[in-house]
């Protein structure tokens, strides 16, 4: 049943990165976003992170150096949060109030990326390619 848990969890947490990886790379909105915020070379900064949230999606998904998959993508969720979320810098209250909510909602997308990435480097979870790379009996 733990098993099942897990993996329902590590879906529901990829829903997100799998969501804004493809907006990343698709929509413009993203890059607007980015160029507003400063970020050099915003349109590539943009287009690899969303190649990163599929990469990290795949193999949290999968099981596939699970516990490596959930910590780079924890990491590049604090990048993002810290370099695209700064809510303390802005005076517009709306704007203010619209980035905090996304630092918010980062930081608990971050904290779910380290619980998956602990459990997977305490053996839990269905591995789905394990028995791909298994040796025959």
């Amino acid at each position: 049943m733990s098993d099942i848990i897990f993996f329902i969890g590590r879906v529901l947490v990829v829903i997100v990165m799998v969501t804004n990886g493809v907006a990343h790379l698709t929509k413009e909105r993203p890059v607007k976003y980015a160029e507003f915020k400063k970020i050099p070379s915003a349109a590539l900064a943009v287009r690899v992170s969303g190649i990163c949230m599929l990469l990290g999606a795949v193999g949290i998904v999968l099981g596939a150096l699970g516990d490596l998959a959930a910590l780079l993508s924890a990491l590049l969720m604090l990048i993002i949060t810290i370099t695209l979320h700064n809510f303390w810098t802005l005076e517009d209250e709306q704007a203010r109030a619209t980035d905090q909510s996304h630092f918010l909602k980062n930081l608990a997308l971050i904290g779910g990326l380290l619980v998956i990435a602990w459990a997977f480097s305490n053996g839990g979870g269905i591995n789905l390619i394990a028995p791909v790379w298994a040796p025959a009996a």
